[in-house]
C-alpha cells in the first residue's frame, strides 16, 4: 500500500452504527484490520470529538468512513447521517489543524452487515448485548475490503 500523505501508516475505519460507532485499525505495511473497540453515539459533534481523540491516539494519517449505500448505489436516510457525521468529523479536524494531515474516505459498505451478520449469529453474538461487537467487526469487514482494493506501490510484494 503506498504510504499516505500524512506520512503515517495508520488507518482507522469506522462503521457508523445508530448507537454505537465500530471500530477497525491497521498499520498500512501489515495489510490487515483488527477490531480496535467502539464510541457510543451521543450528539454529533460531541461524538465527533471523540472520534478525532482516537485518530490522534492512534496517529491515524486516513480515517475510513463506511457509506452505507442502498443495493441500488443511491443514499438512503442512514446514508445522509452518515455523510452529515463525516462533515462532522472534517469540521473538528480542520478545527484542530489535522484536516491536511488526516484524510478522510467515504467507502461503500453494501452489505457488509449481511456478512458479519451471519458470521456473528453462527458465533451466537446476537441482540444489543452483542451489537457494539458487531459494529466493530463491520468496521474490520470494510477496512478490510479498502485495503484489500488499495493500490501498492510498485515492486512491493514482488
Amino acid at each position: 500500500m503506498a504510504d499516505d500523505p500524512s506520512g503515517s501508516k495508520v488507518v482507522l475505519c469506522l462503521y457508523v452504527g445508530e448507537r454505537h460507532i465500530g471500530l477497525a485499525r491497521t498499520v498500512a505495511d501489515v495489510g490487515t484490520a483488527f477490531p480496535a473497540g467502539s464510541i457510543d453515539m451521543g450528539l454529533p459533534a460531541a461524538t465527533a470529538r471523540a472520534v478525532v481523540d482516537r485518530v490522534v491516539l492512534e496517529g491515524a494519517g486516513c480515517l475510513v468512513v463506511g457509506l452505507p449505500l442502498a443495493l441500488d448505489g443511491t443514499d438512503s436516510i442512514q446514508t445522509r447521517k452518515v455523510r452529515r457525521f463525516a462533515g462532522f468529523v472534517r469540521k473538528e479536524l480542520a478545527a484542530r489543524g489535522l484536516n491536511r494531515a488526516v484524510r478522510v474516505e467515504l467507502v461503500d459498505e453494501r452489505l457488509s452487515s449481511v456478512a458479519v451478520g451471519r458470521a456473528a449469529a453462527s458465533e451466537g453474538l446476537s441482540g444489543a448485548a452483542g451489537r457494539a461487537t458487531k459494529d466493530q467487526w463491520e468496521a474490520v469487514y470494510i477496512l478490510q475490503g479498502y485495503l484489500d482494493r488499495a493500490p501498492t506501490v510498485p515492486g512491493e510484494g514482488d
